[in-house]
């Protein structure tokens, strides 16, 4: 559209005739018959009562306009200052959206690391066993060592211990009435289905940052 077009829709809209408009804007009607003719560019003065009269913003006015016309409008000051905001408006969306991005493409390839060497579930599980419950002042090795087996066997009173976390061959937790120390049952390895999901979400997020670039180098053209 050219902004003699544009002028002229917006005339018509608001119902007025060229004289009306004219009087309105305080300039001679000549010229503005010139400016919807497009014989004629406008002021910067004329612009921005231009504006006034339709409560437009400038991007209003000229944005929908053919690009040999908004080069041409260049010249006015208020469009230039207009469309070097939107030039670094622009430039400053495009880094966001790369940042954005490649931060997604960065954080999907550190889940996927961390999926598949176990860093956050890991893959080896400890089983601990404790025979029961030794009394304070009791050696904590009360039921290995002690030579009173009739009464080792009445407080056997087994628990077992599953982890991940390695603690040692031997530790001692303390517990009502006295302490419990468990010893290294064994260890089997796992596959827990955590890491799978880390590494799924990973591979969600390095899509998704692929595909922002992708489409930010398509719409930057």
């Amino acid at each position: 559209m050219q902004f003699g077009e544009k002028l002229r829709l917006l005339r018509k809209n608001k119902g007025l005739t060229q004289p009306e408009l004219a009087e309105t804007m305080g300039i001679e009607q000549s010229y503005l018959s010139k400016l919807e003719n497009g014989k004629s560019l406008p002021s910067n003065d004329v612009l921005n009562r231009i504006l006034d009269v339709f409560s437009l913003g400038i991007g209003d006015l000229v944005d929908d306009l053919d690009q040999g016309v908004r080069n041409q409008l260049r010249q006015i000051p208020d469009v230039a200052t207009h469309f070097n905001n939107e030039k670094r408006q622009l430039i400053g969306n495009r880094r966001r959206w790369i940042l954005i991005s490649s931060a997604l493409i960065a954080s999907g390839v550190a889940l996927i690391y961390a999926g598949n060497v176990h860093l956050f579930y890991p893959n080896v599980v400890y089983q601990y066993r404790s025979e029961g419950v030794i009394l304070d002042g009791e050696s904590k090795e009360f039921f290995q060592r002690s030579h009173a087996r009739e009464l080792v066997d009445q407080r056997r009173n087994e628990e077992y211990l599953t982890t991940w976390e390695y603690r040692g061959n031997v530790f001692n937790v303390p517990v009502d009435g006295g302490s419990r120390t468990y010893y290294l049952d064994g260890h089997r390895e796992t596959d827990p289905w955590q890491n799978k999901g880390v590494t799924f979400i990973g591979l969600l997020l390095g899509v998704f940052g692929a595909i922002g670039l992708v489409l930010e180098r398509k719409l930057s053209r």
